[in-house]
């Protein structure tokens, strides 16, 4: 069976527990304190970004991951949100048909959740010997992706609009792409992705390299927390546009699982409030215009 390593981005938990398939990560591992407990891996090891955890996120375990693991198949995960691969029949390039909800709510990734959910090996290879790339399931906000950064993540500088220029000088050949995402309504959360190695591999040196041009050209004093991981959510989306409409690689979209027991959670997020969730389901009118009022 080929190697198969969903990398998950673990802070500060001893919570998450491995699997044949499942690596928890120990996620900004460089900036721990000495009674902050480590797993087993960390990314602080090789090369690494791990000190810029507080802009990069969970992306510090991608770096570390395409650096220093190897791999047949790859992924990143996170410790509050997996994918659901338990569907035969995924929304794909070879199947129309896309499923009513973007994600569901459970307490914690228990081994019943796990099994459910087909997040083993057989699963996985099984659904990689049709597809090289798996995307979470996109949702439609009822606004555009850039209306919806401007009004949630915006500080005072046009990041987009450096964004943009970033991709224009490095991948011109993404720049129609990035247009085309920036004005749907069908948005890519949460930085999770599944990929034989060499298209993690790509995907990791497209995405870093418009990041660190991007902080390079920033002014210092306009960046602010976690913003690397929030622009990289847009890239992704920016990413899987064009691998959809430049290319013929095979690609599917999977519902995410959110758990609501894991640290970390924030109570007032409609995505993990089982509440909220019944009665503004994501990717309904509700739950846009939820969004429009946060």
């Amino acid at each position: 069976m080929k190697k198969i390593r969903l990398f998950v981005s673990v802070y500060k938990s001893e919570d998450c527990r491995a699997t044949e398939v499942l690596c928890p990560v120990s996620a900004g591992a460089a900036l721990y304190g000495a009674k902050d407990a480590k797993l087993a891996l960390c990314d602080d090891s090789g090369t690494h970004i791990s000190d810029w955890n507080p802009q990069y996120c969970e992306l510090t375990v991608q770096y570390w991951a395409w650096q220093n693991q190897t791999f047949d198949i790859g992924g990143l995960l996170h410790q509050r949100r997996y994918f659901d691969v338990s569907s035969p029949h995924p929304y794909a390039i070879d199947q129309p048909k896309k499923p009513k909800r973007p994600y569901r709510i459970v307490k914690a990734p228990t081994d019943t959740v796990l099994q459910q959910s087909g997040i083993t090996g057989e699963r996985i290879a099984s659904l990689m010997e049709r597809y090289r790339w798996i995307a979470p399931l996109s949702e439609n906000i009822y606004q555009s992706v850039e209306e919806y950064y401007n009004r949630n993540d915006r500080r005072k500088f046009d990041d987009l609009r450096l964004l943009r220029s970033v991709i224009q000088d490095l991948y011109p050949a993404y720049s129609d792409s990035a247009e085309a995402y920036f004005r749907q309504s069908e948005a890519y959360f949460c930085n999770m992705f599944i990929a034989d190695h060499a298209l993690f591999a790509a995907y990791s040196e497209w995405l870093f390299a418009i990041l660190a041009e991007y902080t390079r050209r920033k002014p210092p004093q306009a960046v602010y927390p976690r913003e690397q991981g929030k622009l990289a959510e847009r890239l992704f989306g920016v990413y899987t546009t064009y691998l959809k409409t430049h290319t013929d690689i095979a690609w599917a979209e999977l519902p995410r699982i959110h758990f609501t027991a894991i640290d970390g959670t924030t109570p007032h997020n409609p995505s993990f409030s089982r509440l909220w969730y019944r009665l503004c389901p994501p990717d309904s009118r509700r739950r846009g215009w939820l969004r429009k009022l946060k």
